[in-house]
């Protein structure tokens, strides 16, 4: 029980620190180039993902939805920062000459580089999450990195077979099973 309640309140964070950096992110002072429209429609989608999160604690799809989700914002953050960063500070830092714009600005800005910062360690949370809920990996998965080649887990080494040296072949017609 402490673990679900953990888990619960670990994923309210989480949730309640992307709805503050995320609006933080989003400030736009007039006439900004800033951040698109695109930014605050994925985020809100995002935050409406955590919220249901938190609605549904049994429920491990939500959270594999929700880490999806965040996954292709940190795409969508660095693509968005890396094509409108450039325009809105020729547009604010050069063009206007106010200091409230610019400071403005300047904290969006840095809220959402501290918001992309802060998102793998949100992956992380949500993977912990979503593996405590019941979710579990593709079976395909584990295979990659356990096993024997074949798919057996298991290398039998009590078997009494033999080995060819590199210059030798082994007769399979006299061995016994």
């Amino acid at each position: 029980m402490a673990r679900i309640v953990y888990d619960g309140f670990l994923l309210k964070v989480v949730v309640l620190v992307q709805i503050v950096f995320s609006t933080w992110g989003y400030l736009e002072p007039p006439y900004s180039f800033f951040m698109p429209v695109t930014y605050g429609y994925t985020h809100a989608i995002l935050i409406f993902l955590g919220i249901l999160c938190i609605a549904k604690p049994k429920s491990s799809d939500l959270v594999m939805m929700y880490f999806a989700m965040n996954l292709f914002t940190i795409l969508n953050d660095i693509i968005l920062l890396g094509l409108y960063q450039p325009l809105a500070n020729n547009a604010i830092e050069r063009l206007y000459s106010q200091p409230a714009t610019r400071n403005t600005y300047r904290f969006a800005l840095g809220m959402c580089i501290v918001n992309l910062i802060l998102k793998p360690v949100v992956c992380f949370i949500l993977y912990k999450t979503y593996l405590t809920r019941g979710g579990e990996l593709p079976a395909e998965l584990c295979s990659i990195t356990v096993g024997n080649g074949n798919g057996n887990r298991y290398d039998n080494l009590d078997s009494s077979v033999e080995v060819a040296s590199p210059h030798q072949t082994v007769d399979h017609t006299t061995q016994q099973v």
